[in-house]
């Protein structure tokens, strides 16, 4: 029986990874001459971006973390800060209450971020609990954030789905055992998923009711 969804934050509530792979793409060109590919940047998507950054280490393109995050952190900022919600993300939470299900939150990211949007939309309180890269030694595609997550809720993994837009994202899911939904977005549409999921393009195709009913 479906018990809780545990959703994701970045790309699957708020289109942020859209917004980050600009960023990516013109700071590497113009601080590095480096025309970074979207594959490159799937890496660290719905994780962090440190793999990314040892990868070009080895290939000899040295990007100082420090110098990386002050260039861009406040373009991120600025350019994210006014986002709507994804098509069918407040629909499908709202649906998910109706039906007595819990809705968590499992991010790679702090906790300042999406509290920050979500109250902003207004969605703050349908979340009965944040699990944040805080909170875990290890995030995504380990499966601590979704394990944490259902043990604070009280639940087995079988009670729990995950939805998710990554392939980070998927790969956590599966390695906690639960069932996944991934809705892809511009970027991670270029993905390649794979294994024990269901993929939808949106949340606004899903029938809560029909998803309970195939739990």
């Amino acid at each position: 029986m479906l018990k809780a969804i545990i959703m994701d934050f970045d790309g699957l509530i708020v289109d942020t990874e859209v917004v980050w792979y600009h960023i990516y793409v013109e700071w590497f060109k113009k601080h590095k001459n480096y025309d970074m590919s979207v594959e490159e940047f799937l890496t660290c998507v719905g994780s962090n971006a440190e793999e990314l950054f040892q990868k070009l280490d080895r290939q000899g393109i040295h990007v100082d973390r420090d110098a990386f995050v002050r260039d861009t952190q406040q373009r991120f900022i600025e350019e994210s800060g006014a986002l709507p919600a994804k098509d069918g993300v407040a629909d499908f939470i709202h649906a998910a209450r109706d039906n007595g299900v819990k809705v968590a939150l499992a991010t790679s990211s702090g906790r300042k971020k999406p509290e920050t949007h979500l109250r902003r939309l207004g969605l703050l309180e349908d979340f009965d609990l944040f699990v944040t890269a805080e909170d875990v030694t290890r995030i995504k595609p380990f499966p601590d954030l979704f394990l944490t997550a259902a043990s604070k809720l009280a639940l087995s993994p079988g009670e729990c789905l995950v939805v998710e837009d990554s392939l980070n994202g998927l790969k956590a899911g599966q390695n906690a055992g639960m069932r996944v939904l991934v809705v892809p977005n511009d970027v991670t549409k270029h993905c390649k998923f794979e294994g024990d999921l269901r993929v939808c393009d949106s949340l606004a195709q899903v029938d809560f009711n029909a998803l309970m009913a195939e739990f």
